[in-house]
């Protein structure tokens, strides 16, 4: 069934504007609580979150650096294999300065729990904080509940989700709005 899915078949969810009207809203928030710095560096987290960072960025209203990296805990399904892998962590150097993980979705709390202890422990930023454009809490785990973005876009019942950078099976990431998918 899903891998004869067409992109006619997926129940819009957010259109392009609901995520837009989000997304400069976030903006707003963060170009706020940032104000007073200089040293603010966005960290998007590749592949879901490209289109999500890309406009984020857009709209936050304070000097900024973009860095990218990729983890992953997905394989082609639409399961998490519970293991983070990190694809690329080669960053610069973060210590002292307000970090930002920009995330396409908290859904488990596996990979944002990964990312905060990385940048809390491992480098010593002045300040550490998550942007998640969708935050599934039904999905986190026990042992995550604790974990939550600091800003947060649209908070989504267990749907799983496709567009605007999200995917099944790397398919779907081009559409311009999010939907959700039946899974069988």
């Amino acid at each position: 069934m899903l891998e004869t899915l067409k992109k006619e078949e997926i129940k819009v969810l957010f259109s392009e504007e609901d995520i837009a009207a989000k997304i400069k809203e976030l903006g707003e928030t963060i170009s706020d609580d940032y104000k007073d710095t200089e040293s603010l560096i966005i960290v998007g987290v590749l592949k879901g979150s490209f289109m999500f960072t890309a406009d984020l960025v857009r709209q936050i209203k304070v000097p900024c650096q973009m860095e990218f990296i990729k983890l992953s805990s997905y394989e082609d399904g639409t399961e998490s294999s519970g293991k983070i892998k990190a694809v690329d962590l080669s960053l610069p150097a973060l210590e002292g300065k307000d970090v930002l993980i920009v995330e396409d979705i908290v859904d488990s709390g596996r990979t944002a729990k990964f990312l905060k202890d990385y940048f809390d422990n491992q480098v010593e930023t002045e300040t550490c904080k998550i942007a998640a454009l969708f935050d599934k809490p039904s999905r986190r785990l026990a042992e995550f509940k604790d974990i939550q973005a600091d800003y947060t876009g649209f908070v989504i019942d267990d749907h799983f989700i496709v567009g605007y950078g999200l995917d099944y099976a790397q398919k779907f990431r081009e559409l311009p709005y999010v939907g959700c998918i039946e899974l069988d």
